[in-house]
C-alpha cells in the first residue's frame, strides 16, 4: 500500500508573502514563514522560518536550495558536481521568481521554458514539500531512473524508494506486471515540450516521487481534477527540499549536462564489455571449469565467469566454502583465469551474525555496524540467518568495507565483483529500524543510498587492491551518482517477452537518468526460457552496454550451447557480434567519460521529433551511439512489425541494400537476422581477432565504412585506443586516429590523421558497403577484394582494403 499512496496537494500550505532579496550577480534569496503544528504544545500553532537560496550556473543550471529547523541539511551523498556559478547576465535563460513564490524560466527570446502554478509553486506540510508546474497539453516525459513503466512516462504516479522487488511484490506483479519502485532511484524527470528539453533533478536521498498526470482519483475510478489544477507534481516525504533545474535544449545536451553534474562513468576496463555467463548454482572449481571447456569447445568469446551465492561458506561474505567446493583455492581461481576469463563473485552486505567469525568479530570490534532504535547492532534476515549491515554512511564503515575488500581481492586475484542484495534486503525484518551514522540518522537519510554506498567503498578497495586497473563493479541497487561507481543491472526479471520489451524502455531511461552502464539479465532470470526467447532476446540485446546470461537455481540451463543446433548457432553468432563491435563500443564509454554522452538512445535523441514522423513513443526500437538502430522483434509470436527509419540513408543490413529514411517500412521476422540499420556516414571500428576469441586487441581494426556512391556525405570519426585495461590512458598511453571519408561518383577517398599516439600508431584495414570502382587512402591508390562477412545473421558480399 505504501508504495500506492503520496502526500495529496490539498494538504499543503503554500506560502503567499515572501521577502525576496536579489543580489548584483542574480542570486536570489527569501525567507517566509509556515506553520509548524506541534499538537503536544501549549501553543500548537507556531510558525516556522524557511529559507531559500537560488543560484544559477554556467549551461543554463539552476539550484534552488531549502533549509529550516525541520531540514537543517542535506543527507545526499551523490557528490554532485554542478557547473561553475555564474551571474545571471551570463547565461542564455532567467529565472524570474515572485513574492507568492511562483517563478518562471524563460529564454533570450523571451520563450517560456517552465513554470509554477501559481499561487501554489511550493508547500509545506509537516516534513514533507511539494513543488507544482503548469503542464502544457503535449507535454511528454522521460527519465525517472529504473522503472518498467514505458519509455514515456505521462500519466504516471511513481515514488523512488529503493526496494526487493521479488521480496516486496507479490508473483503476478513481478512476473507479468509493472513493480514500481525498484531498485534504483533517480528522481530526475525530462519534460519534453515539442523539440525542447528541461531537467529537473531532486536532490533529496529521502522517499521522493513525481506525478506527471496531475489527477486526483476517487476509488481508482472517478477522476475529480478540476482543468485548472492539471500540474506536473514532485516532492518528497522528508528531507530538505532541492531542486536541480536544466534547461537542454536539445535532449543530447541535457543528457550531457546531468551526466556531469552526477558524475560521469570511468573507462570500464575492456572485459567488463564483453559477453558474461552466470547462473545462481555456478558455485565450485568444477562449474568453472566446465564453463571454460564449454566456452572453448563451442568457440564462444566469453569475458566473465560469474559465481552466485553458494560459493561462500554458509552465506558468509568473504569466504569460499574449500573444502567442498575449492580444495586448492587461490591455484583453482588462477587456473580458471589463465583463459583470460575473470572469475567474478557475488558479494553481499550482509554479514553473517555468528560468534568466531572473523569478519562478524571485526566489525563488532570496529563498531560499524547499523544500529537500532535501542541503539544496538540491527539485525536483518538475509541468506545467512541473522545477519549484520555494515553502515556505508559513515566514512570509517566504508573503509572498514573497503578493507576487506582489497584483502578478498587480492587473496584470490578477483578483480570484479557483482554486489547484490543492497536495496537494503533485510528479509522479514523492518527495514526501517536500520538506523545510520552510529544511531544518529534515521533509515530514511541514507536508505536509497545504501547500495551507492556499498559499491563507493567496494571500488575504493578494489582501486587499493589494484591501483593499476579499471576495477568492474555491478550493483543490483542504486541512486544518483551510482555511475561514478558501478554499473547496474535492472535486477531479477523473469523469462518472458514482458520482460523483454520492458527492458528496451527501462535501460533508455535509465541512461537518459545518468547510468549509462546498464543492462538486463538476457534470457531473463526467473522462470523456464525458451529457445526463441533466448534468440530474440540476444538479438534485442547484444549490444546493451552490459550483457549477461543469468538464470535463477531450479529452472531450465539456459547457456547457449544447451540448445538445439539451431539455437545455438543464432545465440553464438550474436555474442560474436558483440565481440566485432566492441572497438565500437569502447569508444561510446570514451565519449561518455569525455562527455557524458548516452550509449543506449532513444530515436529522437539524434533526430527531430516530428509530427509527420513521430518518434518520442517508440519503445521497441533503439540507437547504439550515433550510428547503429535496432528495431528487434520483442513481442511474443510477433512475425511481422513496422519499424520507423528517422530522417537519413540507411543500410539495412537484414536485406542488404540501402534504403531511404523519413518513412515506415514493414519487417517480416527471420530465424538468423535481425532488423538493424546503419546510418550513412557511418565508421564502425570492429576487431580482427578469430570469432572465438575474446583478446581484445584495440589497435589491429577495420573500418567499416557507410558512404554511398554518388553521396555528399562527408563521414568522420575519431577512433580512440589504448590497453584496455589500466589507467596508463590517463598518463597520455592512449592513441586517436582520426578517419574521414567521402565519395565523388564511384571513387571513394579515405583520409586518415593520427592525433596522438601515446599507444602507437594502428594496423587497419577498410570494408566498403556500396560497390565503389577505386578508393584512394590519403591520396594513395588502394586494392580491394571480395570479402564475405556475416553481420547481424546476413551474409554481405563486401569489398575490402
Amino acid at each position: 500500500m505504501y508504495f500506492n499512496k503520496y502526500p495529496y496537494r490539498s494538504n499543503f500550505e503554500y506560502p503567499q508573502n515572501i521577502n525576496l532579496k536579489k543580489t548584483d550577480s542574480g542570486e536570489i534569496s527569501a525567507d517566509f514563514k509556515v506553520v509548524d503544528f506541534q499538537p503536544d504544545n501549549d501553543e500548537p500553532m507556531q510558525e516556522m522560518s524557511v529559507q531559500m537560496h537560488c543560484t544559477q550556473h554556467e549551461g543554463d543550471v539552476y539550484h534552488l536550495q531549502f533549509s529550516s529547523k525541520k531540514w537543517p541539511k542535506n543527507y545526499s551523498q551523490s557528490d554532485l558536481n554542478l557547473p561553475k556559478q555564474i551571474n545571471t547576465q551570463e547565461g542564455s535563460t532567467e529565472l524570474e521568481l515572485n513574492d507568492d513564490f511562483s517563478f518562471s524560466l524563460k529564454d533570450e527570446q523571451g520563450q517560456l521554458l517552465l513554470k509554477s502554478v501559481e499561487n501554489h509553486a511550493f508547500g509545506v506540510s509537516g516534513k514533507s514539500s511539494i513543488f507544482q508546474f503548469e503542464r502544457n497539453p503535449g507535454d511528454q516525459f522521460y527519465g525517472m531512473g529504473e522503472k518498467m513503466l514505458g519509455l514515456e512516462l505521462s500519466n504516471v504516479s511513481t515514488k523512488f524508494w529503493n526496494v526487493d522487488v521479488w521480496a516486496d511484490n507479490d508473483p503476478m506483479v513481478f512476473t507479468n506486471g509493472r513493480p514500481d519502485p525498484m531498485y534504483v532511484s533517480v528522481p530526475y524527470i525530462i519534460i519534453k515540450r515539442e523539440n525542447s528539453y528541461i531537467g529537473i533533478l531532486i536532490d533529496n536521498p529521502f522517499a521522493t516521487y513525481i506525478m506527471t498526470n496531475g489527477k486526483v482519483n476517487v476509488a481508482g475510478q472517478m477522476d475529480a481534477t478540476a482543468k485548472s489544477h492539471e500540474a506536473i507534481m514532485m516532492g518528497a516525504e522528508h528531507g530538505q527540499p532541492n531542486l536541480i533545474i536544466i534547461n537542454g535544449p536539445s535532449l543530447a545536451e541535457l543528457t550531457q549536462k546531468l551526466q556531469k553534474i552526477v558524475g560521469v562513468t570511468p573507462m570500464p576496463p575492456a572485459w567488463a564489455l564483453g559477453y558474461q555467463q552466470c547462473r545462481w548454482g555456478y558455485e565450485s572449481f568444477a562449474d568453472l571449469q566446465y564453463l571454460n571447456a564449454s566456452m572453448d569447445r563451442f568457440d564462444i568469446p566469453c569475458d566473465g565467469l560469474w559465481l552466485d551465492i553458494e560459493y561462500m561458506r554458509g552465506y558468509r561474505v568473504f569466504t569460499f566454502e574449500e573444502e567442498k567446493n575449492f580444495p586448492d583455492l587461490k591455484n583453482n581461481i588462477a587456473e580458471v583465469q589463465k583463459s583470460g576469463r575473470r572469475v567474478v563473485p557475488i558479494i553481499d552486505p550482509g554479514v553473517k551474525k555468528e560468534e568466531g567469525y572473523d569478519i562478524c568479530e571485526s566489525g563488532l570490534k570496529e563498531d560499524i555496524y547499523c544500529k537500532n532504535p535501542q541503539g544496538q547492532d540491527f539485525t536483518g534476515l538475509v541468506w545467512p540467518g541473522e545477519t549484520l549491515f555494515p553502515d556505508y554512511s559513515t566514512e570509517k564503515g566504508r573503509k572498514w568495507w573497503a578493507d576487506h575488500v582489497e584483502s578478498f581481492a587480492k587473496d584470490y586475484g578477483i578483480t570484479g565483483a557483482w554486489l547484490d542484495m543492497n536495496d537494503p534486503a533485510t528479509g522479514d525484518a523492518c527495514c526501517v529500524d536500520m538506523l545510520f551514522n552510529g544511531g544518529k540518522d534515521s533509515h530514511y537519510t541514507y536508505h536509497n543510498q545504501y547500495g551507492m554506498g556499498m559499491s563507493r567503498a567496494s571500488r575504493d578497495g578494489f582501486q587499493a587492491a589494484y591501483p593499476e586497473d579499471r576495477p568492474f563493479l555491478l550493483s543490483r541497487s542504486g541512486f544518483t551518482g551510482s555511475s561514478k561507481y558501478a554499473a547496474i543491472w535492472t535486477g531479477d526479471n523473469v523469462s518472458n517477452y514482458h520482460y523483454l520489451k520492458g527492458s528496451i524502455a527501462c535501460s533508455l531511461n535509465l541512461a537518459l537518468s545518468g547510468i549509462p552502464f546498464n543492462g538486463p539479465d538476457a534470457g531473463g532470470f526467473g522462470g523456464d526460457t525458451t529457445a526463441q526467447i533466448m534468440k530474440d532476446w540476444f538479438k534485442a540485446g547484444f549490444l546493451f552496454p552490459f550483457f549477461r546470461n543469468h538464470s535463477i537455481k531450479g529452472s531450465e540451463h539456459q547457456e547457449p550451447w544447451v540448445f538445439d543446433s539451431e539455437t545455438r548457432e543464432v545465440l553464438i553468432h550474436y555474442i560474436r557480434m558483440r565481440y566485432k563491435l566492441r572497438p565500437y563500443l569502447y569508444n561510446l564509454f570514451v565519449q561518455q567519460e569525455a562527455s557524458g554522452e548516452a550509449i543506449l538512445r532513444p530515436l529522437f535523441y539524434d533526430f527531430a521529433d516530428s509530427a509527420e514522423l513521430p518518434l518520442s513513443t517508440i519503445d521497441d526500437q533503439f540507437m547504439v551511439g550515433p550510428y547503429i538502430m535496432q528495431a528487434p522483434f520483442v513481442e511474443e509470436d510477433q512475425e511481422i512489425r513496422k519499424v520507423v527509419l528517422p530522417d537519413a540513408q540507411w543500410y539495412c543490413l537484414a536485406e542488404a541494400q540501402w534504403c531511404e529514411g523519413a518513412e515506415e517500412v514493414t519487417v517480416i521476422k527471420d530465424d538468423k537476422t535481425s532488423p538493424i540499420y546503419i546510418r550513412e556516414g557511418a565508421i564502425l571500428p570492429m576487431s580482427t581477432v578469430a570469432d572465438g576469441d575474446h583478446t581484445f586487441v584495440s589497435n589491429d581494426v577495420e573500418f567499416h565504412l557507410f558512404n554511398k556512391v554518388d553521396s555528399e556525405l562527408k563521414a568522420e570519426y575519431t577512433y580512440t585506443f589504448d590497453d584496455g585495461q589500466t589507467y596508463a590512458y590517463k598518463k597520455g598511453e592512449r592513441s586517436q586516429v582520426k578517419v574521414s571519408s567521402y565519395a565523388e561518383g564511384k571513387t571513394l577517398f579515405i583520409e586518415t590523421e593520427l592525433l596522438a599516439d601515446g599507444y602507437g600508431d594502428i594496423a587497419a584495414s577498410f570494408v566498403l558497403y556500396d560497390q565503389f570502382e577505386k578508393i584512394y587512402l590519403n591520396g594513395e591508390v588502394l586494392s580491394t577484394a571480395k570479402h564475405d562477412f556475416t553481420f547481424a545473421g546476413k551474409n554481405l558480399e563486401l569489398l575490402k582494403t
